[in-house]
């Protein structure tokens, strides 16, 4: 076993953390059980990173685990993993483990108890999530050059790439996706597997897909793993839709340009990406649809991306915004879409999304300018109207109930463009029967 001191690294746990690990480990300790920080949090912990989660892993069995803590959850019990709970915070401590027969692709058909942690790092992906920290006795546990791998920032499977793809096809999927969270490379053994092991990878489902590609997305600069999708035709394996041959490269290099949050955001811009157009067609809907997401997220997605459709072409005039075009091609559709509580925020989200996109329309409209109108009281929805659909019924009794609804958003469209003329004796002059 490879130990080297850890004091460094223990050193940067934050608290409270370190102090709820070290009760964790001494309990086991007691019991007569090792335990060890492992996976992800010990890696960025080498890279200098503060995690925000810590999972742990434990020779004890799970029914022992879970009578040592006063606040426990069998989240895994099958798979030997025991939740336990300090506070708000949550610590996963799974059982070392053998994953035995892997035959759909994606999880062992069993799994065995009673193994050495040795045999338990064996079991996992990358070299560089094969790390554990044991936080009693100062050391770090490395048995397969993680810590080098780290250094190097390289992406590398334990033992052969194409059987640890072959066991679970969400690894490769994992392994693009820190390319863009790290900014690590794939060596190419590794890269090479992902091409072999496509078949494999086409076994995941499409929730685990979606789950990838939004953390991916939420990456500082989500272009290289993107590259990576699209080099290895991941997204084919899922959906029916054919991105373009030719995507501009320009929309991906200013992707992290764009804010996170709402995710709607970053998700117009793989739009356009994969599509070649922020147009909304079939085949946008299509895509959403088949990589499961939410009706609010495609909702969004699809919301920016016609208002940037829109912005689009209306800067093709080079002429500059009239307030009664901002208030139609841009509040008017943020109110229908996310109300008008929410108008304020998306209208900023919005000119940041179109001004990264689309520079010169900073030319054409400023963001001052954008929020001084979003911020006024004129009327942007037909419930805003000065007249209502009783109003009309009273006054023209004639008119077919049916067509109220038309004649209300004529007189918004009219209103839109003249706000001063929100009043029901003006709007009534405009309805002729």
């Amino acid at each position: 076993m490879t130990e080297q001191n850890a004091d460094e690294w223990i050193g940067k746990i934050p608290e409270p953390f370190r102090e709820e690990i070290g009760i964790l480990t001494r309990t086991i300790s007691k019991h007569g059980g090792e335990c060890y920080v492992v996976g992800g949090a010990v890696r960025d912990l080498v890279l200098g990173k503060t995690p925000d989660e810590f999972d742990l892993t434990t020779s004890l069995l799970p029914q022992t685990v879970l009578g040592l803590f006063k606040r426990t959850v069998p989240t895994g019990i099958k798979h030997g993993t025991v939740t336990v709970l300090f506070q708000d915070r949550a610590y996963e401590v799974t059982t070392f483990r053998k994953d035995v027969d892997y035959v759909d692709g994606r999880r062992p058909e069993a799994v065995e108890f009673g193994v050495s942690l040795s045999e338990d790092l064996k079991r996992r992906d990358f070299t560089m999530n094969a790390l554990a920290l044991d936080i009693e006795k100062g050391k770090l546990v490395d048995e397969h050059g993680g810590r080098e791998d780290i250094e190097r920032k390289l992406i590398r499977t334990i033992g052969d790439p194409i059987g640890r793809f072959t066991e679970d096809g969400l690894r490769p999927i994992r392994g693009i996706r820190f390319v863009g969270s790290l900014g690590f490379t794939l060596e190419w053994k590794t890269e090479e597997a992902i091409r072999v092991c496509r078949s494999v990878t086409a076994k995941v489902s499409k929730e685990r897909v979606q789950d990838e590609l939004n953390k991916i997305l939420k990456c500082a600069d989500p272009s290289p793993s993107l590259l990576l999708f699209r080099k290895f035709e991941i997204l084919e394996l899922f959906t029916d839709v054919s991105p373009t041959s030719n995507p501009d490269e320009t929309v991906l290099s200013r992707i992290r340009e764009i804010p996170t949050d709402p995710p709607g955001l970053r998700l117009s811009f793989l739009h356009e990406w994969l599509f070649g157009t922020f147009a909304v067609d079939e085949n946008s809907k299509r895509f959403f649809k088949d990589l499961r997401y939410s009706n609010q997220n495609t909702k969004d997605a699809l919301f920016f991306s016609g208002m940037l459709n829109s912005v689009r072409e209306k800067t093709r005039t080079n002429a500059p915004f009239t307030d009664g075009e901002i208030r139609r091609l841009i509040l008017h559709p943020i109110c229908v879409h996310a109300g008008r509580e929410n108008l304020t925020r998306l209208t900023s989200h919005l000119f940041e999304l179109a001004s990264v996109r689309f520079p010169e329309i900073v030319s054409l409209l400023s963001s001052e300018r954008l929020q001084e109108l979003a911020s006024r009281p004129e009327p942007l929805l037909v419930s805003e109207l000065a007249v209502r659909g009783e109003d009309i019924l009273r006054n023209f009794p004639s008119l077919p109930p049916k067509e109220i609804g038309a004649v209300l958003q004529t007189l918004l469209r009219r209103v839109l463009e003249n706000p001063e003329q929100n009043q029901k004796e003006i709007l009534l002059t405009y309805i002729s029967v």
